[in-house]
């Protein structure tokens, strides 16, 4: 079924409302194991449960209810969670014991007892109630649940592993700019071998949470292949924006084939050039020729489109057809590109000093320092940052053996000021682009080996370009971009949305992917409105700039996959043991990390981010789901056990003191421990969910 021309349609989106279902499908899973634990653990004890619900029902606010035997089963209205009610449970249990005494005491001296009193002690003292039970048999019952859940996700990841998971190898096809595995001379194609230890690691599960969670005092250590060599590096993962955890600042690996694994995928962007093919180029075409280049990596079509980009591109590609009697056949088939003129606003913006300097590189070879800022190449001014990388790279294609003099003035901590110097650089080939794969990433200058920010000041202002009449001159500094996106719908039948970019003050870093990624990739209809530091905004239209061309054309590429199936059992059970092993342990990591700021508060997630990665991982496949439930069963088995009050690891806690003691903890203690971690508790779920909805709106 086609979502997407329901949700057309119907003004619905069905796609992320089955996303949801799907999430609080698998939350309301883990929880049922989670409960199901102490139910079982209570019955085994002799305990008689009186409730067992999945959400909470506060008032008798509840969907439905049963009762069979002596339980109440039903699900609350508030999806919050989940609880067991057993006979005699109270959330005090110092007052408990003292009631239940005072009631006993009362009993036998032949006093009366008030009827509530007295229906609270003989549910304490009933043989079938949980505090009867044995300070052993409580700690049992209050750990089952999280046993429950840490054995199923071991089970769901055998499970997963017998069918077969398909996992994103670790690979290179992209570096962003001034990032980690940038400054370590990491390149399009290499293969990253073993990370921490991980034979054979993949892209999102050991690579890129290991980047997130490093100890960024001892770096990530990895072993990387590049051809048919291998080397070992250390790469200490670092913020690109301060929004975001560390990251190594790298693009996994892509096929030649053009499109996407998901539903609705298509092989070109919109409005792209390569959307104007001729003829025109379909999804899972394979790309095996360029302009008379041999195709075989991905880094081959990064070589071919940098090089190739002022011109016209022949594209030869392998493509499946199948004819009426359904039979397949492998035919190649030759499409023309056209160019992608690069799109400017006809502004000059500031280039700041050298922020990196990249390992390996010519600006490393000639002693560059972050901090030079560059004034004169071979005595000419650098002119628009925005095509300073391609002018350069014309320049030493041109003359390939030739050093360049580069004119900067070097600042040190005794010279603020800084003193005018020369050095001599020899330049290097530069048959790759160095885009920002996100906002707030440098620019790049590939053949000298450095990366450099944008400052969102203007220095000049075309006299024929489309800024020209806007009333914007040197000095002025820009805060905000927006693009106006037109009316025209997009071919989903969507209106295009605006995207807004904060620049903030001079000291923002986001032009870089404004100029090179941004501007290049919207709608030619799309107008930008920029606002500056005194309060004024003016529109401009973007216009494509002479003689500059845009390397990548629109094409979109397959991710490169691969299967993980366990041949046997025990190969499934090793798997599955690693993975609920790292799930368990990711947690206190990633807890750790979030106190000491490694990551930001804004990427803590609540039930609507389980939700999107549940309906992600379901579009994968059941195998794929399964491997999320284990992860979601093994979060809430370590979340629930932290020694926080009104958590089973509190209650332990409280435990633990009454077996050491031999009493129950002091009632002030309790109350006021309990307070503060239910309303820190409920704080968090407030914020997880706020977090939430400015995701939704961003």
């Amino acid at each position: 079924m086609d979502l997407s021309l329901i949700a057309a349609a119907t003004g619905i989106n069905w796609a992320w409302w089955g996303n949801l279902a799907q999430g609080i499908g698998a939350l309301g899973l883990v929880i049922l194991i989670h409960e199901f634990g102490h139910f079982a653990a209570a019955k085994l004890c002799g305990v008689k449960v009186e409730k067992f619900y999945i959400g909470f029902d506060p008032y008798g606010l509840r969907l439905c209810r049963i009762r069979w035997g002596e339980t109440e089963y039903g699900i609350g209205l508030i999806p919050l969670g989940g609880y067991v009610y057993m006979l005699g449970q109270t959330d005090n249990p110092a007052k408990q014991a003292e009631e239940a005494e005072r009631a006993k005491a009362a009993a036998a001296a032949g006093k009366p007892i008030d009827p509530a009193l007295a229906a609270e002690a003989a549910a304490v003292w009933d043989p079938r109630s949980y505090p009867a039970q044995s300070v052993p048999e409580r700690m049992l019952i209050i750990s089952a649940g999280v046993i429950m859940n840490t054995i199923t996700a071991f089970l769901f990841a055998i499970g997963a592993y017998l069918i077969g998971v398909e996992h994103t190898p670790a690979a290179v096809s992209a570096v962003s700019p001034g990032g980690a595995a940038w400054e370590n001379d990491l390149r399009n194609g290499d293969e990253i071998i073993n990370v921490d230890g991980i034979e054979k690691p993949r892209f999102e599960a050991d690579l890129r949470s290991r980047a997130v969670l490093a100890d960024l005092n001892r770096g990530l250590p990895m072993r990387v292949k590049r051809g048919s060599e291998e080397f070992d590096l250390t790469i200490t993962p670092r913020k690109i924006r301060p929004d975001i955890p560390p990251t190594l600042g790298i693009g996994g690996p892509q096929l030649t084939k053009l499109g996407g694994r998901r539903e609705g995928a298509t092989p070109v962007m919109e409005g792209s050039a390569a959307s104007r093919s001729a003829p025109p180029l379909q999804l899972h075409d394979e790309i095996i020729k360029i302009n008379d280049r041999e195709i075989k990596t991905f880094a081959d079509v990064d070589a071919a489109l940098t090089v190739e980009a002022d011109a016209p591109l022949d594209v030869v590609v392998r493509r499946k057809t199948t004819d009426a009697a359904g039979k397949e056949a492998v035919t190649e088939v030759k499409s023309v590109v056209p160019v992608a003129p690069w799109r400017t606003l006809g502004l000059t913006l500031e280039l700041g000093p050298i922020a990196f300097v990249q390992k390996n590189s010519p600006a490393a070879a000639a002693k560059l320092q972050p901090g030079d800022k560059l004034l004169l190449i071979d005595g000419q001014p650098i002119g628009d940052p925005a095509t300073l990388a391609e002018r350069l790279r014309r320049k030493q294609a041109a003359a390939p053996q030739t050093a360049w003099k580069l004119s900067l003035l070097r600042t040190t901590p005794t010279d603020p000021k800084g003193t005018a110097v020369e050095i001599e650089v020899m330049p290097r080939a530069a048959d790759y682009a160095e885009t920002p794969l996100m906002a707030g990433a440098p620019l790049s200058i590939p053949t000298l080996g450095i990366a450099l920010p944008i400052k969102p000041v203007v220095v000049e202002v075309d006299a024929i370009g489309p800024a020209a009449k806007s009333g914007l001159r040197a000095g002025d500094v820009l805060t905000q971009l927006k693009t106006i996106p037109s009316d025209e719908p997009l071919a989903s039948g969507e209106k295009a949305k605006p995207i807004t970019v904060p620049l903030v003050d001079a000291d923002s870093n986001n032009w870089p992917w404004i100029a090179t990624v941004l501007l290049q990739s919207v709608r030619p209809s799309t107008k930008i409105e920029l606002t500056t530091e005194d309060k004024r905004t003016v529109v401009i239209e973007p216009a494509d700039l002479p003689g500059f061309f845009e390397s990548d054309r629109g094409f979109i590429f397959e991710p490169r996959r691969e299967l993980r199936r366990a041949d046997s059992f025990s190969e499934a059970v090793d798997y599955a043991w690693y993975d609920t092993r790292d799930s368990l342990t990711q947690v206190y990591r990633f807890l750790h990390a979030l106190f000491i700021g490694q990551i930001p508060a804004s990427n803590v997630g609540g039930v609507i981010t389980i939700a999107d990665q549940a309906g992600q991982s379901a579009s994968q496949g059941f195998a794929q789901l399964l491997l999320f439930v284990m992860m979601l069963s093994c979060n809430l088995a370590v979340l629930n056990f932290l020694p926080f009050p009104v958590l089973d690891g509190g209650h332990m806690v409280f435990l633990i003191y009454e077996g050491i003691f031999r009493r129950p903890p002091p009632e002030k203690l309790f109350i006021a421990l309990n307070t503060l971690g239910l309303f820190s508790l409920l704080g968090l779920m407030l914020f997880a969910l706020s977090n939430d909805i400015m995701r939704l709106i961003r």
